[in-house]
């Protein structure tokens, strides 16, 4: 058995002490395709990089393979405690195991093995999470455009382990983490879920709230986008107007599901030109609505989106994205939950053009939106109330990048 020196982590359980061996992951996993040659009618799952094994909408129960148009025998059957992943999707996706999942198939395409009993799975599921192994995929990956990970590859690839007792221990506490993420998840999940709830029946009028003295508030009236406030059409901005430092040019690229990112390849006017642009510049409460983007079905990249500026100095707008202010008579919280309704999203699905890769929107049919508002003091309250549910929403998502970067720097610690 191969051994390196210096093979010890720099955090580790007291019970344990020792170098790590340093393997090739060949020595210890063994492919296991096993087709279904019998043609068995069994539930088709897939994989999803974050969570694993996924059952898909159709799963040919008491089908036959010909009324579905093709031939199911090529699917392989997965038993449980079964690695797989695809080859070509190895660098956005992530390794998927089957636990207890018994005789479902899984697309011929993908890779499948188990380990040996020297390795604990769970082990190796956490050591898949590791930087090491993330770059030695990059390094072992073949092809052209499409890159590949081939099994005899992957083989190829070193995993450092201790003694089985270590595995288990250091499996075991990332078992606890990782539950507690999905906690935390799941908390998210529910108070999203809990909003979306609320706002549908906030704004379709089935909940009302009332004056501080009880009274009710008076009846919503109808305006469009265009009467309750005021646009700015983004700027074309050239690569000539680039600089490697100074301002943020804000593009469609920019926008997350619901705020501008802050990580990614961004660009950048200098200081010295900025007063050029000044009409485009971004301000705190600002709406910035996407004019291109992907079918409203897919609302994190969609044609139409809104995003709610959250400070100050953010950077300047470029083209295909419109900034819209509201009227001092009308509540900014209040219209920006609007515009995150489905009625909206179905609004935008009635309106968009293009095709399925890309689709587009007016400012006319936009601004043509029309929105039932009640007075001001509704709106503050309503806008207050689902700020609060956002505060919440806020809180957890913190915790859950907490955990995250911990569960990082532990990984990088606990593993040689």
């Amino acid at each position: 058995m191969e051994k390196q020196q210096n093979k010890i982590p720099k955090v580790r359980f007291p019970e344990f002490e020792g170098e790590w061996l340093n393997e090739q992951l060949g020595q210890h996993i063994k492919k296991t395709d096993k087709k279904n040659k019998k043609n068995l009618i069994l539930p088709v799952y897939s994989i999803n990089n974050k969570e694993g094994f996924l059952p898909q909408s159709e799963q040919f129960d008491g089908v036959s393979s010909n009324d579905r148009g093709f031939d199911i025998s090529i699917y392989k059957i997965i038993q449980p405690n079964t690695f797989a992943y695809n080859p070509a999707r190895i660098n956005v996706g992530s390794i998927g195991y089957s636990y207890n999942l018994a005789n479902i198939l899984i697309s011929s395409l993908y890779v499948c093995f188990q380990t040996d009993d020297k390795i604990d799975d769970s082990f190796l599921l956490a050591f898949l999470d590791t930087n090491h192994f993330k770059t030695s995929v990059l390094r072992f990956q073949e092809g052209g455009v499409r890159q590949y990970l081939f099994f005899d590859n992957l083989s190829k690839i070193k995993l450092p382990f201790p003694t089985l007792p270590e595995q288990q221990k250091i499996a075991h506490f990332f078992s606890i983490v990782d539950k507690k993420l999905t906690q935390l998840q799941e908390k998210k999940t529910a108070l999203e879920l809990y909003k979306k709830g609320m706002m549908q029946q906030i704004f379709s009028q089935q909940i009302r709230f009332k004056e501080d003295n009880g009274q009710d508030f008076p009846e919503w009236e109808v305006k469009t986008l265009g009467e309750v406030t005021t646009y700015t059409k983004g700027f074309a901005f050239k690569s000539s107007n680039y600089s490697d430092s100074g301002s943020r040019i804000v593009r469609v690229s920019d926008l997350g599901s619901d705020k501008v990112k802050s990580v990614g390849n961004k660009i950048f006017i200098n200081e010295s030109r900025s007063k050029e642009f000044i009409k485009y510049k971004l301000s705190k409460g600002d709406i910035i609505i996407t004019t291109v983007g992907s079918n409203p079905e897919l609302r994190d990249s969609s044609v139409g989106r809104g995003i709610l500026v959250k400070e100050d100095n953010l950077g300047y707008l470029n083209q295909n994205l419109l900034k819209f202010n509201v009227n001092f008579k009308f509540n900014n919280d209040f219209i920006y939950g609007y515009i995150n309704t489905d009625k909206y999203f179905n609004y935008i699905k009635s309106i968009k053009r293009g095709n399925a890769n890309q689709a587009n929107i007016t400012v006319v049919d936009l601004l043509d939106y029309k929105i039932q508002l009640p007075n001001l003091k509704e709106q503050t309250k309503i806008a207050n109330f689902l700020s609060k549910i956002d505060a919440k929403i806020n809180t957890v998502t913190e915790k859950i990048e907490q955990i995250k970067a911990y569960k990082k720097g532990m990984l990088q610690q606990m593993f040689v």
